[in-house]
C-alpha cells in the first residue's frame, strides 16, 4: 500500500507546476519567524524538520529539481549529451545485429 502512496506522489509531482512540486515538497519546512514568546514549540518543531537535515526530504528535493531540469531541457528539445547517448545506442544495436546476421550466415 505505501507503493501505491509513493507513486500516487511522485505522479502528482510530476504533473504539477515547478513551484507547486516544490512547496509540496517543502510542506513539513515550518518558517519559525514569530517573536511571540509561546511559539517555542513551534520553533522547535521548525528546526527539527529543516529540509535540510531531512534526507529524505532532501532526495525528494533533489528528485523534483532534477525532474524540472529534465522536463525544461526536453521542452527547449533534446539535450546535446541525450542525443549522443541515443547515437552510441544506436552503434552497438547495429554491430549486435551484424555480429548475429554474420552468426547465421556461417550456421546455415
Amino acid at each position: 500500500m505505501q507503493i501505491a502512496s509513493i507513486l500516487s506522489d511522485l505522479t502528482s509531482l510530476r504533473v504539477c507546476e515547478h513551484a507547486a512540486a516544490l512547496a509540496l515538497v517543502s510542506v513539513h519546512k515550518i518558517e519559525a519567524t514569530s517573536s511571540a514568546a509561546g511559539d517555542e514549540s513551534v520553533k522547535s518543531l521548525g528546526a527539527s524538520r529543516n529540509v535540510d537535515d531531512d534526507p529524505d526530504m532532501q532526495r525528494a528535493t533533489d528528485l523534483v529539481e532534477l525532474h524540472y531540469g529534465v522536463k525544461m531541457n526536453h521542452m527547449e528539445g533534446e539535450d546535446a549529451g541525450l542525443r549522443q547517448a541515443r547515437r552510441d545506442v544506436d552503434r552497438v544495436l547495429e554491430k549486435l545485429e551484424s555480429k548475429q546476421d554474420k552468426g547465421s550466415r556461417i550456421r546455415g
